[in-house]
């Protein structure tokens, strides 16, 4: 008889606790606690582990204008709205509507109004160019991967599958096609702040640059 209700007590323990606890005559069985639940692994806080960076926010003196350079870049207006005194937009990359919420990159446009930004007349306010300024802190500049757009090579040494070869196509062509499809479209050429040049980061080797977006801020 013993062991049949034991039998039912292990029984009940795995379908419900509270089962358990009400079959069991013995005052050790029914004192048991479940197991207290273990720490969450770092990382792994429910607190902070859905965060995501959003955007980048970049000020301009003209919002229209930062618009089309950032046009040229893949950009897209998400949505355009008001920010206290100021004109604001949020630019959302071509690519974010094919994957989705999980890879989105958003840039968000402040115009300056001009009783604020009180330029001399003659004179046009530009971004602290931070190439010549290493003493400042802050945000120094927005990084964009254009990885994707330079051809890979093929398993055959060289040549894409378009026939670009890519050996010969790399960055620095890229900027140059930038460059050409800015002066078509707008009659006006990208400003560089350092030409492409490789660096190595860990275990890895990067090709970057810097250019001016229409305000002189870093990219």
């Amino acid at each position: 008889r013993t062991g049949a209700r034991r039998g039912d007590e292990s029984t009940s323990a795995t379908a419900s606790t509270g089962s358990a606890a009400a079959a069991g005559d013995d005052a050790g069985e029914r004192s048991k606690s479940p197991p207290a639940p273990q720490p969450a692994p770092p990382g792994d806080n429910p607190l902070t582990s859905a965060v995501a960076c959003h955007h980048a926010a970049v000020k301009t003196r003209d919002i229209e204008n930062a618009i089309k350079f950032y046009s040229l870049l893949g950009f897209e207006v998400e949505t355009k709205f008001v920010a206290g005194p100021a004109r604001a937009a949020w630019l959302l990359h071509k690519s974010s509507k094919r994957h989705g919420n999980s890879h989105q990159s958003r840039i968000e446009l402040i115009e300056v109004p001009d009783y604020v930004l009180n330029e001399p007349e003659g004179k046009v306010r530009r971004a602290v160019d931070l190439t010549r300024r290493e003493d400042l802190l802050g945000l120094n500049h927005v990084a964009l991967d254009v990885t994707g757009c330079i051809p890979r090579p093929s398993d055959d040494g060289g040549a894409a599958a378009d026939g670009t070869a890519c050996a010969l196509y790399q960055l620095r062509e890229w900027m140059d096609d930038l460059n050409d499809l800015s002066v078509e479209t707008f009659g006006r050429t990208v400003r560089v702040a350092l030409e492409p040049t490789k660096r190595i980061v860990g275990r890895e080797v990067y090709e970057m640059a810097f250019v001016y977006d229409a305000d002189g801020t870093l990219l």
